[in-house]
């Protein structure tokens, strides 16, 4: 289970701390925004349902990784983890984030994946943190931008989004 400590971003009234049942609500209404579908990966539900949301926080976060909730005053408004990938690619490890556009533009998903990323890149086997972006999602390019990831390429043609072939880009940190 994520016993991730709370951690206070510097702006006011946000932090990142694990996820908890009690978000399931939380995470339902914050998850179901058109503006947020367009740019997940087609693994996101949509509908994002309560079962899907208590799915999340009590299996499918634990699967993939290692996640946490982006709160304001403790009410999840968004997400970002970090998945490792296993075997010969172990140093590898994927960093994700999303954020309600309600608050897009505040700096606080920046904020929110420099900390996991710092905390990612401390681990001992881990040499690479990888970001794969949909290619136009310019404000998830600017987050990796801010975040001083190095664009590694494009990659045309390379997933499918709502049935369509889509191009994504893909930044990375070093070790």
């Amino acid at each position: 289970m994520n016993r991730a400590p709370t951690h206070a971003l510097r702006v006011p009234g946000w932090s990142i701390r694990a996820w908890r049942v009690e978000d399931v609500a939380a995470l339902t209404r914050a998850a179901n925004d058109e503006r947020i579908l367009g740019w997940m990966s087609d693994t996101w539900p949509s509908p994002y349902t309560e079962d899907d949301a208590r799915w999340w926080i009590e299996t499918g976060q634990h699967q993939s990784g290692t996640a946490w909730a982006v709160c304001l005053h403790e009410v999840p408004r968004g997400g970002v983890g970090m998945h490792p990938l296993q075997g010969f690619l172990r140093c590898n490890v994927e960093l994700g984030w999303w954020l309600h556009p309600d608050h897009w533009g505040q700096g606080v998903v920046a904020q929110a994946a420099a900390h996991v990323l710092a905390q990612t890149l401390a681990l001992p086997d881990v040499t690479r943190v990888f970001a794969p972006i949909h290619a136009g999602n310019a404000r998830s390019i600017r987050v990796a931008e801010k975040l001083g990831m190095c664009l590694e390429s494009v990659q045309p043609r390379s997933a499918f989004k709502r049935g369509e072939v889509i191009d994504r880009v893909l930044y990375a940190s070093y070790q």
